[in-house]
């Protein structure tokens, strides 16, 4: 049976990567380009001749910013044989939808090429796009004939490039491909799923018994220990559409998860004074070898100092494997939005 999912599979992603060619769609007139200079075409039309990468993404999606080390390499190897790319931005959560949020994404990441801030959605909806990341190739004339969605299938989508450009830079076959990759195999371990801790169309994960309550403080208690991939409040909290927002400086929020490492989607909530967030795993802080890139220590444990609406990188841990953890605010307008995970094949990022 595996095999002939595998198969199917196959086929599929092989008939999305070799699609039929349509016009790519036009960038509308009500985005903002970011970090575009005078000589960057705003137009598909501008870039004929060229072969672009049209890559949908949101800068707070973990899939979309591991997916960066694949684009990057690919722009410094193909940029000056007239390979281009334009991130296209479009928001999930309410914070996305500012631009200059987004600004201080595009400086972080360090992202080369020019990014578009679809604030109104006009092209991704033009483009049909429901996903992040989602990537589509131009050919030099301007004909989508390539698509993929979501964090795979990057190997096909290089050897597509280099098909288009090999007529007029033959040299471009002495480049070696990126090695195939495959981060969903089973063994690398299957996470649990991105975790929505607002009420989120339906599909939030809080297992409190008293539930969402948008614009109302509610008192919660923790009756019993989370199921994984839900998460369980205690103290003062507003349960919010994006979110859950601290409205006490003794309230937590216990998360039960597997994976190897753990991202969580911050905020601020009528604040601009930073909110330190305790972090424990299994009732501990963490240590040094399970912290991830934005925790911190002190006499009292492990923390993050959450000064920014962005994602954080919380823990890394040794090894695959199922824990209990526990961010402790202390401060109200702490906004926790979401948490997504990694795998052990997840690991070989740039973590900016």
């Amino acid at each position: 049976m595996r095999k002939i999912l595998a198969l199917f599979f196959a086929i599929f992603l092989l008939a999305t990567v070799y699609a039929a060619p349509e016009k790519a769609p036009e960038f509308t007139k009500d985005v903002t380009w970011i970090d575009a200079g005078a000589d960057v075409p705003r137009t598909i039309e501008g870039y004929r001749g060229h072969v672009v990468l049209i890559d949908f993404w949101e800068y707070t999606c973990i899939n979309c910013i591991r997916d960066f080390v694949s684009l990057k390499r690919w722009y410094a190897k193909y940029h000056s044989y007239g390979f281009d790319i334009v991130g296209v931005h479009y928001g999930e959560f309410a914070i996305a939808f500012s631009v200059d949020n987004l600004r201080q994404a595009v400086k972080r990441f360090k992202l080369p090429w020019p990014v578009v801030a679809d604030t109104h959605g006009s092209v991704w909806n033009a483009y049909h796009s429901d996903v992040w990341p989602n990537r589509f190739v131009i050919d030099q004339n301007g004909n989508i004939v390539a698509h993929v969605e979501g964090e795979t299938g990057n190997r096909e989508l290089e050897d597509r490039i280099r098909q288009l450009l090999l007529p007029a830079h033959p040299e471009i076959a002495k480049i070696p491909v990126d090695p195939p990759d495959n981060t969903f195999a089973a063994s690398c371990g299957v996470p649990t799923e991105e975790t929505y801790v607002g009420d989120w169309f339906g599909s939030g994960a809080l297992g409190n018994k008293q539930g969402y309550h948008a614009g109302v403080v509610t008192d919660f208690t923790i009756a019993r220990a989370p199921d994984d991939g839900s998460v369980m409040l205690q103290g003062n909290w507003s349960t919010e559409h994006d979110g859950v927002i601290s409205a006490g400086a003794q309230g937590k929020a216990e998360l039960r998860y597997h994976s190897r490492s753990v991202y969580a989607v911050l905020s601020l909530e009528k604040t601009t004074s930073p909110v330190r967030v305790y972090i424990r795993q299994d009732g501990k802080p963490l240590s040094k070898d399970e912290g991830g890139v934005d925790v911190r220590f002190d006499s009292k444990g492990s923390y993050i100092d959450v000064s920014e609406p962005r994602m954080y990188y919380l823990v890394k841990n040794t090894k695959f494997s199922s824990h209990l953890l526990t961010l402790e605010p202390q401060a109200p307008g702490f906004d926790l939005h979401s948490f997504t995970y990694g795998n052990n094949c997840q690991q070989n990022f740039d973590q900016l």
